[in-house]
């Protein structure tokens, strides 16, 4: 396994000054997942930005685990509308000209 590409959860916590139970807890409630490897839990860096949106909802907006967990659905379901959205005005194109 590519360690790498992770990053120490205790790591991860100091220096982003949140607690530990705040990630086992997004983990439990299947926001985010961590990997285990020599009994060390690690965060994939793909992740990453992800997990900063979690934490600046959570801590800037005072959003629970369920209104993040809403939020982050309605922007995924956004992106696939924006994405059909494209290709079928790239479809259309083709029959305007």
């Amino acid at each position: 396994m590519e360690t790498q590409e992770l990053i120490i959860v205790d790591v991860f916590c100091q220096e982003y000054q949140i607690e530990i139970n705040f990630i086992q807890d997004l983990e439990e409630f299947g926001l985010i997942q961590t990997v285990v490897h020599q009994e060390q839990k690690y965060l994939d860096k793909n992740q990453l930005v992800y997990i900063e949106k979690i934490i600046r909802l959570h801590n800037d907006l005072n959003i629970n685990k369920e209104g993040i967990e809403i939020i982050l659905n309605l922007q995924e379901k956004e992106n696939q509308l924006l994405t059909e959205i494209k290709h079928l005005r790239s479809r259309l194109g083709l029959y305007e000209k």
